[in-house]
């Protein structure tokens, strides 16, 4: 058998080149505020042009494009994007199906294995996780993605950053951790979740070893907020938090972002991304919207339903096209995401790039309630901004009755706070679920902490907020 040549990491890629193509900071804002909205989309266009010829010789999109009536050299410019057809993580997930192990999508990256490859995965939360694979350059530059919003965010050469997701199948952790040490001078503390490092001993760490910027998901924060309640640990007092680097969910009102500030006494600072494609989104200290790393992904917001171009200004779903990664390609990827995007403008803090809004919900978890469209998580806004709520809840749906009288039916569940006897919580948040659904919802009150098992609270991962038990 023919030894193939071992493809090492460290000689795999131009390495100069690459931190020009991909600046990190604190490069990357003068960079980016030098280039003119033309240069910039000559930029794009070129690295558009560069992942759609590479996309022709994967079959996955060869054979979407194919079908669709396209041919090679029909889509010649970036302004040639809305012609090719988006696809969704159900598309990837048929593709790994019928052609095992990876897909038709990536299969070719392992086959030739002319660069170094590593797994991760989606969450996997019915089934087996999707798996993505990752060349050097996919790894760094969402690496450097990362080391940019967390230079915006505050972080400073030394910082401890602690980091508390675990370096697992999901890269979150991977990705913030190789950003700290790799592309911004952070020190990176790999805690993990309070699966594998329990929280009080997160706290005890943080406050010996001086972490200075945390990374977690909102929910986990606020267990890391009452375990200090409780273990007597004033989080403003006792540590030296300067940044929270987090993910906030629908945060309209900025209910969760409040309670977290108050909580933990430093900056809040919301992000957006998905696995396939990195850190799409980032905040800064201005907090005003998300940061868009324009030369890593071009975005689009389309209807809803009917997948034309959204007005602007109007929500929608997000269509990602990746412009740095060739393993695999990621073009025109439909995140079911609902989101605003608006053009490119200067930024207090100096950042002059395109401004995405905060997550606005998922249109696959979209809900038909009387013929009204109603999207689970945009309960959180009013849930978290009632001080007799814990903030969690879960929608739950099913259906009732039979043949023509059956209908679907939204019960919540919400969780009142240790203590609260208030005969008016149910008819009240039925009341302002009603006024954010547009459409009456049955609601359950529950005790404190009974829907962890059901929502994955506490433990890896994304927090569920809906039971689909059609």
């Amino acid at each position: 058998m023919t030894q193939r040549a071992i493809p090492y990491y460290w000689s795999s890629v131009d390495w100069p080149r690459f931190m020009a193509d991909y600046p990190p900071p604190p490069t990357f804002a003068g960079a980016m505020a030098a280039l003119s909205d033309e240069q910039l989309h000559e930029l794009q266009d070129k690295r558009f042009r560069d992942r759609v010829r590479e996309a022709w010789a994967v079959p996955f999109y060869r054979d979407r494009w194919t079908a669709a009536g396209l041919e090679p050299g029909d889509i010649r410019e970036l302004d040639d994007i809305a012609k090719i057809p988006a696809f969704t993580s159900d598309d990837l997930k048929r593709s790994i199906e019928d052609e095992p192990p990876f897909g038709s999508h990536q299969n070719f990256a392992l086959e030739a294995m002319a660069t170094p490859l590593k797994i991760q995965s989606s969450g996997g939360t019915s089934g087996l996780p999707r798996p993505t694979l990752f060349d050097p350059v996919a790894w760094e530059a969402q690496a450097i993605q990362f080391a940019r919003a967390f230079h915006a965010q505050g972080a400073q050469v030394g910082d401890v950053l602690q980091i508390t997701l675990t370096n697992s199948l999901a890269n979150t952790a991977w990705c913030s951790s190789t950003a700290a040490m790799n592309w911004c001078g952070l020190v990176p503390l790999t805690t993990g979740s309070g699966v594998v490092t329990p929280s009080k001993r997160q706290l005890e760490l943080a406050r010996e070893w001086g972490t200075a910027g945390w990374v977690a998901f909102g929910e986990y924060l606020k267990i890391l907020a009452e375990t200090a309640v409780r273990e007597g640990i004033d989080l403003a007092r006792d540590l030296r938090t300067r940044f929270i680097h987090t993910y906030l969910g629908v945060d309209v009102e900025g209910h969760l972002r409040k309670l977290l500030s108050a909580a933990w006494g430093c900056e809040i600072f919301d992000n957006y991304g998905t696995h396939e494609v990195g850190l799409i989104g980032f905040e800064c200290e201005a907090h005003d919207n998300l940061h868009v790393n324009d030369d890593t992904a071009v975005l689009e917001i389309t209807d809803r339903e009917s997948g034309a171009p959204a007005g602007t200004g109007e929500p929608g779903n997000l269509i990602v096209t990746s412009l740095h990664r060739s393993v695999p390609p990621i073009i025109r990827y439909d995140l079911k995401d609902l989101m605003r995007v608006s053009g490119r403008r200067m930024c207090g803090c100096g950042l002059r790039t395109s401004k995405l809004s905060g997550f606005l919900g998922r249109s696959d978890e979209m809900v038909k309630l009387k013929a009204t469209s109603v999207y689970p998580r945009s309960a959180q806004d009013v849930i978290q901004g009632d001080a007799r709520t814990t903030g969690e809840f879960l929608c739950v749906v099913e259906t009732v009755g039979e043949g023509l009288a059956s209908r679907e039916r939204m019960r919540v569940r919400i969780e009142k706070r240790a203590g609260v006897q208030d005969p008016r919580l149910e008819a009240d948040m039925a009341k302002m679920l009603h006024t954010a659904f547009g459409v009456s919802v049955d609601v359950e009150i529950v005790p404190p902490d009974s829907l962890a098992p059901l929502t994955g609270l506490g433990g890896e991962g994304k927090v569920k907020r809906l039971l689909d038990l059609r």
